[in-house]
């Protein structure tokens, strides 16, 4: 716990990469568990890596390996399933079998995986089956690619209002981040990650809560890519500087995904 807080790491990969990334080649669940106790987490949402995920095979694998750390670390890891769904009945297949198998949220990185616009068509299937399932949508966002900018996630979650989804990274562009703000705010099911976001906490956390409420806005540190230990500064700060209450952080930190995932 922090502070005496409910601590989740909203956005977190476990995996292979590609390659040598930044000095590392793998980051396993037992590395995870370990940065989690080092600085506090008690829970982490986990998907696996996307940029090594190309063929189905790949992605099969890839889901595999984030049930089996999951079922190994239960009360600690909580999973999230990848698909691309430019693989037609196989992806929805496969968010079927890793919902089955109990993770609890489907990711898209629609940059990495073909390029599909998020608000297509080609995405009705797996809204329809995460709607179903109750099952949040983890998406991409990017206001510099042209198949998954903010405006397009927005008229997503307008598209399946039963869903909620997790609008990844706000954006990743610090000078259109009030933006992001204001074109979320008519869609209630629709929730920011503080993932890949700038060091600017009254940006990041003080604005989209007093704009959006605090219930829509998640604590994510995409780690191992990016620290969690930066980003829970960030969030502190924001509460020491910029006035974020002991309450609204308590929402942030935990208790959203606690709500969202049903976490115990």
């Amino acid at each position: 716990m922090i502070d005496g807080m409910l601590a989740v790491d909203a956005h977190c990969h476990i995996g292979e990469f590609r390659g040598e990334r930044f000095g590392m080649r793998r980051f396993t669940a037992d590395d995870l568990v370990e940065r989690m106790d080092n600085c506090g987490v008690d829970r982490a949402l986990v998907c696996h890596l996307a940029s090594p995920l190309v063929e189905q095979e790949d992605f099969k694998r890839a889901n595999n390996v984030v049930v089996q750390a999951t079922w190994q670390q239960p009360d600690r890891l909580t999973g999230v399933c990848i698909v691309n769904p430019k693989h037609g009945p196989f992806a929805q297949q496969e968010v079927r079998r890793c919902l089955e198998a109990g993770l609890k949220a489907v990711k898209l990185q629609p940059v990495l995986h073909g390029y599909y616009d998020v608000d297509s068509d080609l995405l009705e299937p797996i809204a329809r089956r995460c709607a179903d399932a109750g099952a949040p949508l983890f998406v991409h966002s990017d206001f510099n690619s042209k198949c998954c900018t903010p405006y397009q996630v927005a008229r997503l979650a307008a598209r399946y209002p039963q869903v909620n989804v997790v609008m990844l990274h706000m954006g990743l562009d610090f000078e259109m981040l009030a933006k992001v703000v204001d074109l979320a705010r008519p869609y209630r099911n629709l929730h920011l990650d503080t993932s890949q976001t700038p060091d600017a906490p009254q940006a990041v956390f003080v604005h989209p809560v007093r704009r959006l409420g605090a219930e829509r806005v998640l604590f994510g540190s995409d780690m191992p890519l990016l620290s969690v230990e930066v980003n829970l500064a960030k969030l502190a700060l924001a509460q020491q500087l910029f006035g974020l209450s002991q309450d609204e952080k308590r929402q942030v930190l935990g208790g959203n995904a606690s709500r969202l995932f049903g976490l115990a």
